[in-house]
């Protein structure tokens, strides 16, 4: 597994987590790491 770059925080992760954002209907795919995966997801139950 390789180094990957979050999305969010800009930060270098091993773990990541695939996400799609839509923006003006185009779908956006990109990688979170943990922590904002983490944040993103309580986001969503608000």
């Amino acid at each position: 597994m390789g180094s990957y770059t979050c999305h969010y925080c800009d930060h270098p992760t091993e773990s990541i987590h695939q996400v799609t954002f839509y923006q003006e209907q185009e779908e956006q795919n990109e990688l979170l790491c943990d922590s904002c995966y983490e944040e993103w997801l309580m986001s969503l139950r608000e």
